[in-house]
Order: C-alpha cells, then structure tokens, then sequence
C-alpha cells in the first residue's frame, strides 16, 4: 500500500511540475518614462504664469501664544486711548454748550463703564493666556529636567527575615 501511495504522490508532483513549466515566462517590460524636463519644457506659459502666482503668495502665519498676549495688550492701550478722545469730545462738546451739563456727566459716565468692561474683559483673557504659557514653560521645563537627568536609581534589596538570622 505504500509503494501505491508513494506513486501518487510522484504523479502529483510530476503533474505540478509539468503545469508549472508549461506556463510562460513572465517578461520584464522596462517602460521608459521621458524625463521631467522635457515634460515641464513642453508645458505652456500659460500655466508658468499660474505657477508664479501661487508660488507669489506668502501664507499668513498663525499668531502664536506670545502674538495673542501683544495684540491684548495693544487692545488695552486702543481701549485708553480711545476712552481719552470720546471724553475730550464729550468735554469739548460741553464747552461748546452743544450738550447740557446732565447729558455731559452721562455721556462721561457711560464712556468710563464701557472703558473699564473693555478693558478688565482684555485684562482678563491676557492674564488668562499668560498663566496658561507660564504653566507649559513650566511643564516642558520639568520633562526636560527629568529627559536630562541620566541617574541611576538604586534602590536597596529588601532583607528577608530569614536572611538576617
């Protein structure tokens, strides 16, 4: 039974081996690609022209932490002057009898309020800001302190009771 098995066998891997061989061989086609300088050279002026305009543009830059805290306290500064300017106005316009008196002091009064919200909201979002940068100097500082540091950590082996008799 066995010499049987062993013949199947040869005759499945003759048979295997026979399909194989018969199958073609696979050609390596090269495809040779022009170059990419004849490709650009044959490209238009049109689309140069495109090209340069794109390249033209610069992009805006995201404000970083440290351009939000500068542009709050420009704010807050604008917020000043332009508190300092309506209140002349109101004065001048007083002096000039173009308002009554009541009317001035609430025109004043009104000015100051809008001013001091403006200005404690700025206040606000800039100490807000400048803590949150602090607090990540902070951070990055301490995981580059603890990156740094190369010690070795020894720790001692505990002592088993049996050990010390």
């Amino acid at each position: 039974m066995k010499v049987r098995q062993i013949i199947v066998l040869v005759a499945i891997f003759a048979g295997v081996w026979h399909t194989a061989a018969a199958q073609p061989k696979k050609k390596k086609i090269q495809i040779d690609a022009p170059p990419p300088e004849s490709i650009l050279a044959t490209a238009s002026t049109q689309s140069d022209v495109v090209l340069l305009d794109l390249t033209a543009l610069k992009p805006e830059m995201p404000l970083g932490p440290q351009d939000v805290l500068k542009s709050y306290e420009i704010a807050m500064s604008l917020v000043a002057e332009k508190t300092a300017t309506d209140i002349s106005a109101i004065a001048q316009a007083r002096q000039a009898n173009q308002i009554a008196r009541e009317q001035a002091e609430y025109l004043l009064q009104q000015t100051y309020q809008i001013a001091m919200m403006q200005y404690q909201v700025l206040s606000a979002l800039h100490d807000v800001l400048k803590h949150d940068i602090d607090e990540a100097t902070l951070q990055s500082k301490r995981s580059l302190k603890a990156a740094n540091s190369d010690g070795v950590l020894m720790v001692p082996l505990p002592i088993s009771p049996s050990g010390s008799k």
